[in-house]
């Protein structure tokens, strides 16, 4: 029994070792390292290693390399000006179509023994299937884009503020906000509840409720539309309660510095109550108006720390001059475990405030939070 056992976990480990060194690439000076490719860049080839982690090195020290890593492909691969035809360069490499689907394409480099690197490219379903062969492409001419792990299906996080004066001035302030996504194939879905309360000498100075749920559908991984229902209630603000239903189309994109960018453009229909006020009455607005909410993330490089803006700008059509903007700016910091703080300036502006009410609001928010 005891040798048995001893057998198994020998073959387990045996079987992990494989797994771990799926791909390996030799240098010139005859160094093999195993791991498996991330990127193929300009002058650069970027590996994961088993031991070392990504590692950067030139194309020019590369002999041969194998890989299952997918990656997609970026249109600089063929490069500038050059059409994607049989025999149109000059090393012994190959590109062709790996399945019916035509979203994913093999590369296949022989110098000495066969390599291959597995992309995929959507975009090029678009190309006839005689175009899709490449005879002879130089390793220099391959260019690929850092692959990205996929969204997790569910993910979210809740942040809590709390903020208590005592002395000459008793004073209380409590934030808590709550924000998730889920994803069912081609839809996510956007939640986001919020909920704050002021207090000063006993007296309710702040109170502000905010509930939005947003659906989006996906077009690709860059486009999607989207419709949006959203409710607000502020008694203290110079907008007390406001309904929001809407629609539109958004991009998304990640640049090279890993700034994440979500622009949204689409239109609105509001329901406002405006408060009372010793002067005049409260209104009820009933009006159509433009929609234009931007997000950007950016994890700042050599760091944990996520820099954010994000803001939501509503004008209505009748009357450009009358539109409302909610902003937010601030840091993310990982703590531990899905521990974080975040630092944040919240700044809301109202161009017709009602009488004896301020256009803006400004405040300074540290909360801690926790994301799943």
């Amino acid at each position: 029994m005891i040798k048995t056992l001893k057998l198994f976990t020998l073959l387990s480990f045996l079987l992990q070792s494989l797994a771990v060194s799926a791909g390996k690439i030799t240098l010139k000076n005859g160094d093999i390292i195993h791991g498996e490719l991330q990127a193929i860049q300009k002058d650069n080839i970027v590996w994961s290693s088993n031991i070392f982690g990504d590692i950067t090195l030139p194309k020019d020290q590369v002999t041969q390399f194998s890989s299952s890593t997918i990656l997609p492909l970026s249109t600089e691969s063929y490069g500038q000006g050059s059409p994607i035809t049989k025999g149109t360069a000059t090393s012994n490499c190959s590109f062709e179509l790996k399945d019916e689907l035509k979203e994913q394409l093999s590369v296949h480099c022989d110098t000495g023994e066969k390599n291959s690197l597995t992309m995929g490219n959507p975009s090029l379903d678009k190309l006839p299937l005689d175009d899709l062969t490449l005879d002879n492409l130089s390793l220099d001419e391959v260019v690929t884009i850092k692959a990205r792990p996929a969204p997790p299906p569910f993910k979210g996080d809740v942040k809590f503020g709390y903020n208590q004066k005592s002395g000459n001035t008793d004073s209380e302030e409590l934030d808590v906000a709550i924000s998730a996504q889920w994803i069912q194939q081609q839809f996510r879905h956007e939640l986001g509840l919020a909920a704050e309360s002021d207090s000063s000498e006993g007296d309710v100075t702040d109170e502000k409720y905010t509930a939005d749920y947003q659906l989006n559908y996906d077009f690709n991984d860059h486009w999607f539309t989207y419709g949006q229902v959203k409710y607000e209630k502020n008694r203290f603000s110079a907008i007390e309660e406001q309904y929001q239903v809407g629609a539109g189309v958004g991009h998304k994109l990640i640049l090279d510095n890993e700034l994440h960018i979500n622009a949204q453009l689409g239109a609105t229909y509001l329901s406002t109550k405006r408060p009372s006020s010793d002067s005049e009455n409260g209104s009820n607005d009933k009006d159509i108006a433009g929609r234009w909410a931007l997000k950007l993330d950016w994890p700042i490089p050599n760091s944990t720390i996520t820099a954010f803006h994000h803001h939501e700008l509503l004008w209505i059509v009748d009357a450009i001059d009358d539109n409302q903007l909610e902003s937010s700016t601030g840091i993310k910091i990982p703590l531990f475990g899905g521990i974080f703080s975040e630092v944040r300036y919240d700044f809301d502006h109202v161009s017709e405030p009602a009488s004896e009410q301020k256009h803006a609001d400004h405040e300074w928010v540290i909360s801690v939070g926790y994301k799943w």
